[in-house]
């Protein structure tokens, strides 16, 4: 059932809401100096992250459900035929800035610029993935698996419809 998008959605409001104040109150000992949690920090750093990430989850599936909503993740859709892929090249390029064997501009630089770096890493694997998927059925690390799970190398190629093909081109 898709929803107008006026209704409140609670399970995302207080999610974020109760994440949010928990994750204030972990962090206001060194954020206000306020006085510290003692030994309740850890649990309550823990359940913060929990209640966000569901109040996050909760806003996504709100957000979708919403009348026009399915189009919405649309430019995602690459991302996840290429999870693998993105997660690996992901890794590889973050330790790479991040860490001694490249870089190593871990500790150096501010939230601001470490922020900026990922945004970027994760815009660039947008294009990259949906640039990819339009010459190919797989990404490279998800048809390396798939081979190998078969046994034989599967096609590479994305099956193209030869009357588009056509009809797009000019001679």
């Amino acid at each position: 059932m898709k929803r107008s998008g006026r209704e409140a959605h609670p399970p995302d409001i207080a999610g974020i809401l109760l994440g949010g104040g928990l994750s204030l109150a972990a962090a206001g000992q060194e954020l206000f100096d306020w006085p510290s949690l003692g030994r309740g920090h850890f649990p309550v750093e823990e359940l913060a992250a929990v209640a966000l990430a569901l109040g996050y989850a909760a806003a996504v599936i709100a957000a979708v459900n919403l009348s026009g909503g399915c189009r919405m993740p649309s430019w995602a859709a690459p991302l996840g035929r290429m999870a693998l892929t993105n997660y690996l090249a992901q890794s590889v390029i973050c330790g790479w800035i991040f860490y001694g064997y490249g870089l190593g501009q871990f500790d150096r630089l501010g939230v601001a610029a470490t922020l900026a770096i990922g945004i970027f890493v994760y815009v660039a694997q947008v294009v990259f993935s949906a640039w990819w998927l339009g010459r190919y059925q797989f990404g490279p690390v998800e048809w390396l698996w798939r081979s190998c799970m078969y046994g034989v190398p599967q096609p590479m190629r994305a099956k193209v419809n030869l009357a588009i093909l056509r009809a797009t081109t000019t001679d």
